[in-house]
């Protein structure tokens, strides 16, 4: 086993600098350079030599980066666990359910959205309702989803997921008559 050239400043400038190229933010290349270092540190072992000592750590900073990416993203399309599903406006759906400053067009119209989209959810199946009411209007996250109903995380994406095409589906095609 070669032996690894030590992990200066002149490293971590480099490691932060891949970092840089994946996240495009200081703050999160701060910390993917620093995670990053800490595994090439704990698998240095693995280091056998066939490549250069830089191409094997920009693959564990590539690597590392390409995981915060999708983290972040997983974590960004789920919604906040304190909040509900919101209007244009920002409002959550139950307080514009419970405004008494609506006019009796716009209640009327509400409640028969709220029953179209509560018939449509419901053709789906008894396994659909549940995560769906969850997911879009009390404004539960899928992962809290899961835990709660203890299912998979895939499930209950897959579940949320058809459900709501099914309720857009025929919102569409009730909007459209």
């Amino acid at each position: 086993m070669p032996a690894l050239p030590p992990f200066d400043a002149e490293t971590r400038n480099y490691v932060y600098s891949v970092a840089m190229k994946y996240v495009k933010d200081e703050d999160a290349a701060s910390d993917v350079a620093q995670d990053a270092m800490l595994l090439a540190h704990r698998y240095r072992d693995t280091f056998r030599g066939d490549s250069r000592f830089s191409t094997w750590l920009y693959r564990i900073t590539a690597t590392t980066a390409l995981m915060y990416l999708r983290r972040k993203r997983r974590l960004s399309r789920e919604l906040p666990s304190s909040g509900a599903v919101t209007d244009d406006e920002g409002t959550s759906l139950l307080e514009s359910r419970a405004d008494g400053h609506a006019s009796p067009e716009d209640e009327v119209a509400g409640d028969e959205l709220f029953a179209r989209v509560k018939a449509s959810v419901a053709r789906l199946g008894e396994k659909y309702q549940p995560i769906f009411w969850m997911r879009y209007l009390e404004g539960y996250t899928e992962t809290e989803i899961a835990e709660r109903l203890g299912l998979s995380l895939a499930t209950v994406k897959t579940r949320a997921h058809r459900a709501k095409q099914a309720a857009r589906g025929d919102l569409d095609l009730a909007l459209a008559a």
